[in-house]
């Protein structure tokens, strides 16, 4: 791997539980290492791109929201960076996904998503209000579909002639 991937893979393991754990308190870090990113990436006009798709994760956890299903103690700026921060990802440490089967996709979605929003409900950033299990059914669903999506969304991007 690349040190640009070290980079890559490592700042999202310190945006992730800055922004779970700091909320939008902590949101300068986050926000710095993503400028970071740019600056550093061998392929930041894509990576704008990139960004767009983002808004799916963004969109679908406001309907959570509005839904009854995620409760948070205040507007979630801090989401909005987490959904940015995680997109980016698809390009760089993340890009072996590209490989997988659509199945490995669905499972390793179902799974990882699910484990994320829990963990953040574990470390107090979101309320469940349904409940873990129906909860964790809803975002099994979501996320086996999401996962997926952006993964063939980011090939797509990157691969299409600017």
């Amino acid at each position: 791997m690349t040190p640009w991937r070290w980079f890559q893979a490592v700042s999202f393991q310190i945006i992730w539980p800055t922004t779970v754990l700091g909320g939008n308190q902590w949101l300068m870090l986050p926000l710095c290492i993503l400028l970071l990113h740019f600056i550093l990436s061998p392929c930041w006009q894509k990576d704008l791109q990139i960004m767009v798709l983002a808004l799916i994760g963004i969109a679908t956890d406001m309907a959570l929201m509005q839904l009854g299903v995620f409760i948070f103690s205040e507007w979630p700026f801090w989401l909005l960076v987490l959904w940015f921060a995680f997109v980016l990802n698809f390009g760089h440490s993340l890009a072996f996904l590209r490989r997988l089967h659509i199945l490995w996709l669905i499972l390793i979605g179902a799974a990882g998503g699910c484990y994320a929003y829990l963990a953040s409900w574990k470390l107090g950033a979101v309320e469940l209000p349904l409940g873990l299990w129906n909860t964790s059914s809803i975002l099994l669903v979501l996320w086996a579909i999401i996962f997926p999506l952006l993964v063939k969304a980011d090939l797509y991007i990157r691969e299409k002639p600017q």
